[in-house]
């Protein structure tokens, strides 16, 4: 489209910066070239095709220069009476309208210089008000001699494969066309300039259509008999809008041509209802600039396409979305059209709100403490088969209580394999091969235990197997201490702990396999979370193991790990002792120990508080009529030096005090 910038200059009511609009068309995605500094050629993407007229572009300029909105335009009211129909499955709409001139069409001499800058010839005919309204609405029109079609049967539908009349259009076969009767008026998807009818009262139909994006030919040549004088047009426009052309050339007809409008009519797909959104401004003005205000913040939201009312007081804006802008569906897509009017130069550049990575796994993290926590205790991390042979004598030691294993049927070799139902199976066979070789075993295992054979049904477990030494014979203990019920208690302790639970309760429950006095379940906040015990000596036979003692452990780490944590409680440790020194003072009985306090804590410069009796002795080697008092004197040491020699030096200083006033100490 080839706009003058005479007239987009007149439209935005002042001068427009010549690079300034080629920059935010070029920011936009639009194709934009300057021509002799008289016009602009542009080429707008289709969910854009509002750039591409005279007054979308001119609402965009003024948004962004801060200018007041333009006033819509005035409408004339078009009277039926033209038959227009349209096929189902057609995704366009046409309007259409007959009109009259009596006389030579002469536009004002305004609009007569925008059309020769834009490079349209003047002919005197409707086809000079046809192109003024393509200019200033972006929707091309179409004009042709009523006389030659039949106005009675003008239709939408589908091309069919014949041939068409020698002086219509070329369409392929399968597109859409107008018809009057036989003959072919227009081809959605293909803009034909409008014919030049003579101004003599003859009747003239004229038309726009709209054709879904979706549905437009992709690139010129497209059929078996391709037009090659009309490039295929993709138009993001409502259906409604060549409704408001059409309607927009029957109002300059009769203004500025004097003719009449004797008929019209339209068919075709309707336009969609307009959604609403209510965008919060302060959320708008975040993602955008926080310091745009309301007013601004309307504005660019009105020339993108939008009909924007105020909330209440510092409530959410009603936006009011048109069908042409399916594209603006939220709140993202509404900054951004904002960012692009304005200009994306004119963002400041700020760092991102700061917003926390992805959380972590609470599944995943409750895994690695406890594999952590097993490692750390001294036990071997260990990976059994998911698969089981049912003949092998532990496929159902340990299993949980009603749980039937998934069997497997599968080629063969793998016949009749079963699936584990609990990691213990496998992780005593590991257990087995241990005590055989090393006469201890010390095991864990943290896997997926299925639950059915449906995809995905399946749980999280942990399980662990102690069993022979738990430590090497030495001189105090000749034999090895072998395992004993203590050691799988404080390993579940370790193991809640790492969870972030309190120490587990043990609740006697008898299991499967699991020794009848030495059967346990473990509970947590009360839930069951897992079992614990001694294997049964008949299982503990199947481990060629019959003289060891098998204690095992196996916890749901689904159950565990949807329980709350306990904060864990942190003892403050206790205060360091302050250092002191001791002094025995002997003193007549007269002398009252409130004296010799003072007198001690005055000459070791400390506090009163911090000096007490420790002792009393009478009789014995202390004089007749005296006492022999022992007093401990704490101190505060503040110069950082040696505490025992600023000890002896207070207590050097007490005594030298003491024997001032005749008391004698030692």
């Amino acid at each position: 489209m080839r706009i003058p910038l005479a007239w987009l200059e007149q439209e935005c009511g002042g001068a427009v910066d010549r690079a300034a609009l080629l920059d935010g068309l070029h920011e936009s995605g639009a194709r934009a070239v300057l021509d002799a500094d008289r016009a602009v050629e542009v080429e707008p993407p289709p969910a854009l095709a509002h750039l591409g007229s005279v007054r979308g572009l001119a609402a965009e300029v003024r948004a962004r220069g801060g200018r007041a909105p333009l006033a819509p335009l005035e409408l004339s009211h078009l009277p039926n009476g033209l038959a227009l129909t349209a096929e189902g499955n057609v995704p366009g709409r046409v309007a259409a309208a007959v009109v009259r001139l009596p006389r030579a069409v002469r536009l004002p001499d305004a609009a007569a210089d925008r059309l020769r800058a834009a490079g349209v010839p003047l002919t005197g005919t409707v086809a000079d008000l046809a192109a003024y309204v393509g200019l200033e609405t972006g929707q091309p029109l179409g004009a042709a001699d009523a006389r030659a079609l039949d106005l009675t049967g003008l239709r939408l539908r589908t091309a069919e494969p014949a041939a068409p009349a020698a002086d219509g259009p070329r369409t392929p076969p399968g597109s859409w066309v107008l018809s009057a009767g036989e003959r072919t008026v227009a081809a959605l998807g293909r803009d034909a300039p409008p014919s030049a009818v003579s101004a003599d009262g003859r009747a003239t139909l004229v038309w726009a259509w709209w054709l879904d994006p979706k549905a437009a030919p992709a690139a010129p040549g497209t059929g078996p008999e391709p037009d090659t004088h009309a490039p295929p047009a993709v138009r993001g426009h409502d259906p409604e809008s060549c409704d408001r052309a059409v309607a927009r050339l029957a109002r300059l007809v009769t203004e500025w041509a004097g003719g009449t409008v004797t008929a019209a009519g339209r068919a075709g797909a309707a336009a969609p209802a307009p959604h609403v959104l209510h965008p919060d401004p302060g959320e708008l003005r975040r993602l955008v600039d926080p310091d745009l205000d309301l007013a601004t913040l309307t504005s660019l939201l009105t020339a993108g396409g939008t009909s924007v009312e105020p909330g209440p007081e510092g409530g959410p804006l009603h936006v009011t979305v048109d069908a042409r802008r399916p594209d603006l569906d939220g709140v993202p897509a509404l900054a951004g059209e904002v960012a692009r009017i304005r200009g994306y130069r004119t963002v400041p550049r700020r760092l991102p709100p700061s917003t926390a990575g992805p959380w972590p796994d609470p599944a995943r993290l409750l895994r690695r403490g406890l594999t952590d926590a097993a490692l750390r205790r001294g036990l071997q991390q260990v990976l059994s088969p998911v698969l089981l042979r049912p003949s092998e004598p532990l496929t159902a030691v340990a299993a949980p209580p009603g749980a039937e294993p998934v069997t497997v049927h599968g080629r063969a070799g793998l016949r009749e394999m079963r699936v584990r139902g609990s990691l213990l199976p496998g992780l005593l066979g590991s257990a087995d091969r241990s005590l055989r070789h090393t006469g201890a075993a010390h095991l864990f295992e943290l896997g997926q235990v299925p639950l059915s054979a449906a995809y995905g049904d399946e749980s999280w477990r942990f399980a662990a197997v102690l069993s022979g030494a738990a430590a090497p014979a030495s001189l105090v203990e000749p034999r090895p201490r072998a395992v004993g019920f203590a050691d799988l208690s404080g390993l579940l302790r370790t193991l809640t702990g790492a969870a972030g639970q309190e120490a587990p309760e043990l609740t006697p429950r008898p299991y499967a396999d699991f020794a009848a006095d030495a059967s346990f379940a473990v509970r947590v906040q009360g839930t069951t979370v897992g079992r614990a015990g001694l294997l049964s000596e008949e299982a503990a036979a199947l481990l060629d193991a019959a003289e060891e003692r098998v204690f095992c452990a196996e916890l749901d780490l689904g159950a565990l790990g949807g329980l709350t944590p306990v904060p864990a409680a942190v003892r403050l440790p206790e205060p360091l002792p302050l250092p002191a020194f001791n002094v025995s003072v002997v003193v007549p009985e007269a002398v009252s120990a409130a004296e010799v306090l003072r007198v001690v804590a005055e000459a070791g410069d400390t506090e009163s508080r911090l000096v007490a009796v420790k002792d009393l002795l009478q009789g014995g080697r202390v004089p007749a009529g005296h006492l022999s008092l022992t007093v401990r004197a704490e101190f505060v040491a503040t110069d950082g030096g040696p505490l025992r020699a600023e000890g002896r030096r207070r207590r050097e200083t007490v005594l030298r005090a003491l024997a001032g006033r005749g008391w004698s100490g030692r």
